[in-house]
């Protein structure tokens, strides 16, 4: 099987900075896994920070055992056990595994993009200076391990935009081909942006706080952020145009909402929504310290624009239509 990935990401790896580790996240663990880490705790290989170490789940999946159990201060019981970083990564759950891959699976093959929640993802962003392309490469897990993700394989291919213009010149939604959609996709990525502050940000931005699931939040944006947005971030915002960009395809490759949604329409809805989800937070950030965007707070602001839409949000209500102006 064929897996594709863009230029930008496909080098990945992780850099152990630990922010999967300490961000308080319930862990499912396969039963397969925690007998694993049970033969590496007896045979003193690893000990972990607190026990039990496991916490049953009766609700779980039969194949889960529980979910790893987590300190006082958000971090999981086998980071920094031992040793830097994750004491048991060779036998790590499924979840660790795949983070921060975002798997797409269809006929065309194994599409992966990242979530920047992940530092080492944002920092890629920054890194890289080629022009955007979507390229082969590896498969994000190690041999044996499951893929997972977006199995679309069994699914019609997504819906072309509808034709604007008067209605009797509109056929209505077509299903595109799988050629077709990878033409679109090159293009789309190849010319995905995101700009300065548009008007109905704060609609979009809202839209996506409304997709967060009780009991979780996410905070409003704060008073006067346009404003803040004008006078501290924007400034620097053409700055970082190609950072800018190499987020925006991203968001374009490998979308789940081109399945899950009305097709292309909601792959592109998805990057609007995105694109001033990072403009909001870039303001935050910036008011949050008490200056002018720069490296530092953008990448803080990718990272928290991640966490909302790729970890918080429901997808299902994220890509709902908004009613937004």
């Amino acid at each position: 099987m064929k897996c594709f990935w863009l230029n930008v990401h496909v080098n990945y790896a992780c850099r152990h900075s630990g922010m999967c580790c300490t961000a308080g996240w319930p862990i499912p663990v396969e039963r397969v896994r925690a007998a694993a880490i049970e033969r590496a705790i007896a045979d003193h290989r690893v000990t972990p920070h607190a026990t039990p170490w496991l916490i049953p789940d009766a609700e779980a999946p039969e194949d889960i055992a529980g979910t790893i159990a987590v300190r006082s201060n958000g971090h999981c019981v086998f980071f920094e056990a031992g040793g830097s970083g994750c004491a048991v990564h060779d036998v790590k759950p499924a979840a660790c595994v795949h983070f921060p891959h975002i798997c797409l699976i269809d006929q065309r093959g194994v599409h992966v993009t990242l979530s920047h929640f992940c530092p080492t993802a944002t920092a890629m962003l920054f890194e890289h200076a080629d022009p955007i392309a979507i390229v082969e490469g590896p498969l994000p897990v190690r041999e044996g391990d499951a893929l997972e993700g977006l199995d679309a394989r069994d699914a019609l291919p997504p819906e072309r935009e509808t034709a604007s213009g008067p209605k009797t010149q509109d056929p209505g939604p077509r299903l595109m081909n799988y050629d077709e959609f990878s033409a679109w996709e090159r293009e789309e990525v190849a010319a995905a942006r995101i700009g300065e502050w548009a008007a109905d940000d704060l609609a979009w931005f809202d839209h996506a706080r409304a997709a967060v699931p009780p009991p979780w939040g996410w905070p409003a944006a704060p008073a006067g952020v346009e404003e803040t947005w004008w006078t501290v971030a924007a400034p620097a915002w053409p700055g970082f145009d190609a950072v800018l960009r190499r987020y925006a395809a991203a968001k374009v490759f490998a979308s789940w909402a081109a399945y899950q949604g009305d097709g292309l329409a909601a792959v592109r809805r998805s990057l609007r929504i995105a694109s001033a989800v990072l403009r909001v937070e870039s303001a935050r950030e910036c008011r949050r310290a008490g200056r002018g965007l720069d490296v530092e707070l953008l990448t803080q602001a990718i990272r928290n624009s991640d966490l909302l839409l790729v970890h918080y949000a429901d997808p299902d209500r994220l890509l709902a239509p908004p009613e937004v102006p």
